[in-house]
């Protein structure tokens, strides 16, 4: 319980930055002054000096608001960031506001989309998990930093499951939740279940933490805050500040942020795409209010025409409206195994506090799963 209101406590400070942020750019003709306890930094200066440098995706409109269009691959050579996940743990979705917020194309380590490590903004990796046909060790050169998107392994687990399901049986990646039975099957594998994961889990928590022991070169985000409704557009901004600290990255206006993550995160409080454009992904948003940030209202807005997304769209594309069974089963012994990686984990990273915190509140979901037999 203690830990709990102290998470809540933190939020309350981050949203109150974030508010008082918001208002000193939308009242003050000035520049925001830099400040470790602003998060969003915006730098505004340096976004206006040179007008062939602002960016094109997610315009910034009054009031907060936002459009979504198309990323491009940079016009110039930029150093991209590692963005790093277990499998299961939102790498499209986070693919795709990384690239809402910038303007600016991502990648993964096996160059699926052929646009090379030099112009993009960010390289999709779920290594050491994986190793991109054995070429991690060549791109890596290329990388002096990464965000690391963690997220439980309850939930993760059973996400890379379904995956590798769709796959299995030919089906349309994202769309379906494997049956129960078929899970259980897959928990108890000794070759590729549960246990198997588990150790792939702790394996790459251990890679990425002990990779950059300088703190300012790793960004460690949570999969849980990202989604989350009161969390989300806060973690959105972190990213949009730690992508611009890499030269020729010009994110969106920290105003329209909270705009943005709405679009491509939150997208499940809005009826599902009909016809593959941004307007019927928004719905009803252009109604929606974010709800009130320091005694103003945000209303979204997004652009009256719609935008067809073209083949190979990366962004403003729902990552996951799989249909079947949500909740999984999990043992006391699974439940057991994974409380014990946790605990490894934050006595073996205990300085670092975001990581604890973030291993705390897996912890405390693992607790009150309640176990079945079988």
């Amino acid at each position: 319980r203690g830990a709990r209101r102290g998470r809540v406590l933190a939020a309350a400070v981050f949203l109150f930055t974030v508010a008082a942020s918001l208002n000193v750019i939308s009242n003050s003709a000035s520049p925001l002054h830099e400040s470790a306890f602003n998060p969003l930094r915006p730098a505004l200066s340096t976004l206006n000096d040179d007008p062939s440098n602002r960016r094109s995706l997610s315009v910034a409109l009054p009031n907060g608001g936002c459009k979504v269009t198309y990323a491009s691959v940079s016009r110039r050579p930029i150093h991209p960031t590692w963005q790093a996940s277990f499998p299961g743990s939102g790498s499209r979705m986070t693919w795709s506001l990384v690239e809402a917020l910038t303007g600016i194309r991502t990648n993964d380590d096996y160059d699926s989309h052929e646009r090379g490590f030099e112009r993009v903004v960010a390289v999709k990796t779920h290594y050491p998990v994986k190793d991109a046909r054995g070429k991690f060790g060549d791109l890596d050169p290329l990388f002096g930093r990464a965000m690391v998107i963690l997220r439980n392994p309850i939930n993760a687990v059973p996400s890379y499951f379904n995956l590798q399901y769709e796959h299995q049986n030919h089906l349309p990646t994202h769309s379906t939740r494997g049956p129960n039975e078929a899970w259980v099957n897959y928990r108890d594998s000794p070759t590729n279940g549960l246990a198997y994961q588990l150790t792939h889990y702790e394996n790459f928590v251990s890679y990425w933490m002990e990779k950059y022991p300088d703190r300012a070169q790793l960004l460690m985000l949570s999969y849980e805050e990202l989604t989350d409704n009161f969390m989300g557009p806060i973690v959105a901004a972190h990213i949009a500040n730690y992508l611009r600290e890499v030269d020729g990255v010009y994110p969106i206006a920290p105003e329209s942020i909270p705009c943005v993550w709405e679009t491509i995160v939150n997208y499940k409080n809005i009826a599902p795409p009909t016809k593959g454009t941004v307007s019927a992904i928004m719905g009803e948003a252009q109604e929606q209010q974010m709800g009130e940030v320091h005694g103003r209202q945000r209303r979204l807005q997004v652009e009256e025409d719609p935008i067809v997304l073209k083949k190979g769209k990366t962004h403003a594309d729902p990552s996951s409206l799989r249909v079947g069974p949500k909740v999984r089963p999990y043992t006391e012994q699974n439940l057991a195994d994974m409380l014990a990686m946790f605990h490894r984990l934050v006595e073996r990273y205990s300085f670092d506090q975001d990581f604890v915190r973030i291993m705390t509140s897996y912890i405390e979901v693992v607790l009150n799963t309640v176990p079945v037999n079988g």
